[in-house]
């Protein structure tokens, strides 16, 4: 009997033993690591806007736009306007004309921009020059814009953006003109242009101005 419970607790060991030996001979599992999440790809950088279709040495394209002139007595209060037109050939053989178009009466860019011409304003008189302001703003919005600036100079009214288009401005997603400001001799030929950021400062056009009433 005893030797009977000898041979089976054996043969149990012998059994037994190879899973043991497997249990502990295994290599512990590393951890698996969740796979750090990809990047967000860089934002495609937007393709510069096109350039004015008008380029130097051009004859500057026509275009005959409304805007509300002061009528009457200055002081008055309100002050009374009347809506006149105003074509560039008109100033033909007479003045130099700046054409400065922006985006938007009382942003802040185009506000700075039609305040430093208004600073330089006496500048262009003696250098023989017109300043025209141009938006695609209705009349009404750009004479209250004029108001709020006090400028003494046309800011006028591109309203169905036909002068816009004429000189390759009009952005057709936003309806607004790109800033561009161009400077249009007694000839009607346009000796200069700036656009985008070099159309805020008009220092460049102030010397142009002066440039084509030496020569």
């Amino acid at each position: 009997m005893r030797a009977s419970i000898a041979h089976v607790l054996g043969t149990a060991v012998l059994v037994a033993l190879p899973a043991l030996v497997s249990a502990h001979g295994r290599t512990p599992q590393t951890p698996t690591t969740a796979p750090a999440p990809a990047a967000a790809p860089a934002p495609a950088a937007q393709p510069a806007p096109p350039p004015p279709s008008v380029k130097v040495g051009d004859p500057a394209p026509d275009f005959d736009l409304a805007w509300f002139a002061p009528a009457g007595d200055a002081k008055e209060n309100p002050p009374k306007y009347e809506q006149k037109r105003v074509k560039l050939s008109d100033f033909k053989g007479k003045q130099n004309v700046v054409v400065a178009f922006f985006p938007a009466a009382f942003s802040p860019g185009c506000t700075s921009e039609m305040k430093q011409y208004q600073t330089q304003h006496g500048t262009f008189t003696e250098a023989n020059t017109t300043i025209l302001g141009v938006s695609v703003d209705s009349t009404w919005s750009n004479r209250a814009f004029r108001e709020q600036l006090g400028v003494q100079f046309p800011i006028l009214s591109d309203w169905k953006r036909d002068a816009a288009r004429q000189y390759g401005l009009l952005d057709e997603n936003s309806g607004v003109a790109r800033r561009a400001t161009f400077v249009v001799d007694k000839g009607g030929i346009v000796r200069k242009v700036d656009v985008g950021r070099e159309a805020l400062d008009p220092s460049g056009v102030v010397g142009m101005c002066k440039t084509l009433e030496t020569h």
